[in-house]
């Protein structure tokens, strides 16, 4: 992904040749020049570079690739790269010669793959550090779809960050501008992750009346999993704000999916949360044991981690009976597999619901062999809080000096987290 402007080309061939300016020169063309042209002090014509290319026999395509079309070369191969062990590393490099060159345009396009590389792998340190730079490369690059990208990117980060107020009114900037039909998809997504703002703030009628102005771009959508997205959410809203069209969104959603049960599994996870959160208790049961009748069984570590997320979300709502079933055949998928955290994380779970249940004896039993294995994998904030939660049994079991040594240990623990 080395870049090289053209003279810098012609002199790292003429030399690994072993020739010479004159060699390269001939009678056609002044020594002077040529050595100005390696030094980047003139501009080649272009029967020159078919004359060096022949000489030299070097690609005459190649040679003709200025910086900007080496950096578009490597921007379009990155794009396709699906973040390598270098893409960090390969758009910094490229950054550098965007910049020096001017070249605004294609710097802004580099720190928007940058942006969203950041937040993808929750860098948001370096988001921060980014941001001037970033609106700095928009305003410079004269280009209004540009500032709808821009918005967007930084929405998210506030989004990420959890600022949902801030984000909400980046999307709302996005919605401003981004009316006519080339930015219809702009607008979409600026509208959709506006409504989930709201959502995250528990203003349901607010994000209700976006997500209608969702329901009118429908037509501009043509990804259908985007569309059930639309209608999933238009129904848990619906739900959780008692409206009759509930079902006839969630209707919808799954037609939209069509075969893709993954996203009709987790959707129906989603209306159980819900359920669960406006007293809907037995209806909520209900569609976490659709989900998972539901979820695609051809990936086991993916089936236990949903199996585990609902596990999780039963202990919340106190329905243990239902989420010990769950966390027997979890745990049997784990042991297969031969994970550990997932293993860990069942043992955990079945300690919490003996717990809960009364049953102490053999809550501090699984207790103690999820901490087994969570010293294998676990950080020391995570091995703290279990520290705590073993020492809670022990002193609901008047066991006061195991009680007292994993009180020591988490107090010991936390000195350095």
């Amino acid at each position: 992904m080395e870049i090289l402007s053209i003279g810098e080309k012609i002199k790292r061939c003429r030399i690994y040749k072993g020739c010479t300016l004159k060699d390269v020169c001939g009678s056609k063309i002044s020594v002077s020049k040529m050595s100005c042209i390696e030094n980047g002090k003139i501009k080649p014509e272009e029967w020159i570079l078919d004359h060096v290319a022949k000489k030299l026999e070097m690609d005459v395509k190649y040679l003709k690739e200025d910086i900007r079309q080496q950096i578009e070369k490597n921007v379009k191969e990155l794009k396709n790269n699906d973040f390598s062990k270098s893409y960090e590393k390969d758009l910094e490099y490229n950054l550098v010669f965007a910049e020096e060159n001017n070249y605004y345009d294609l710097a802004f396009e580099i720190l928007h793959l940058m942006f969203n590389y950041y937040l993808n792998e929750n860098k948001l340190e370096k988001n921060q550090l980014t941001i001037s730079k970033y609106y700095t490369l928009c305003k410079n690059s004269r280009n209004e779809d540009n500032l709808a990208i821009y918005y967007l990117d930084i929405g998210q980060y506030f989004f990420n960050i959890k600022e949902y107020a801030q984000a909400s009114n980046y999307y709302n900037n996005v919605k401003k501008f981004s009316g006519d039909a080339n930015k219809k998809s702009m607008l979409i997504e600026a509208t959709y992750k506006e409504a989930a703002c709201y959502i995250m703030l528990k203003k349901y009628n607010k994000a209700y009346e976006i997500a209608l102005e969702l329901k009118k771009l429908l037509k501009y959508v043509e990804d259908n999993v985007k569309k059930a997205e639309i209608y999933h959410m238009l129904a848990l809203l619906s739900l959780r704000m008692g409206k009759d069209n509930f079902k006839k969104y969630e209707k919808e959603s799954y037609k939209l999916y069509e075969d893709n049960n993954f996203y009709k599994s987790q959707a129906m996870f989603n209306y159980a949360t819900v359920m669960f959160e406006i007293s809907m208790k037995d209806e909520g049961i209900n569609y976490v044991k659709c989900s998972l009748q539901c979820f695609p069984k051809d990936d086991k570590h993916k089936l236990v981690k949903f199996m585990v997320k609902n596990i999780n979300k039963l202990i919340e709502n106190s329905h243990l009976d239902e989420a010990g079933k769950i966390c027997e055949e979890a745990l049997d998928y784990a042991i297969v597999l031969d994970d550990l955290k997932y293993i860990e994380k069942t043992y955990y779970y079945k300690s919490i619901i003996m717990e809960r249940k009364g049953d102490l004896e053999n809550a501090e039993i699984y207790m103690n062999l999820a901490l087994g294995l969570l010293t294998k994998f676990g950080t020391k904030k995570d091995i703290y809080f279990r520290y705590m939660e073993l020492g809670n049994i022990y002193h609901k079991l008047d066991n006061i000096k195991e009680s007292i040594k994993y009180f020591n240990l988490a107090i010991n623990l936390k000195k350095y987290i």
